[in-house]
């Protein structure tokens, strides 16, 4: 499977002031096949972290949204 695509979703996470991006490659570029599929792992991280970049994390139990920006081709 090769990750052809650059999805980035914007989490409202609870405690925080301001929105924070969250970058996933994926094999698909569909939005809402690939939002659902986020959303799903989120739900199942329960209270595990979910890096924001490379110096940070949230608890994935306070994303209470999910909002997809954007999907970008991945130069090969």
């Amino acid at each position: 499977m090769e990750h052809n695509f650059l999805h980035v979703f914007r989490l409202t996470v609870e405690g925080l002031a301001e929105p924070v991006e969250f970058r996933m490659f994926h094999d698909l570029d569909d939005v809402m096949e690939v939002t659902d599929g986020f959303a799903k792992y989120v739900a199942r991280q329960e209270d595990d972290f979910l890096p924001i970049g490379t110096k940070a994390a949230v608890r994935a139990s306070k994303v209470v949204q999910i909002e997809h920006v954007r999907v970008e081709k991945v130069a090969k």
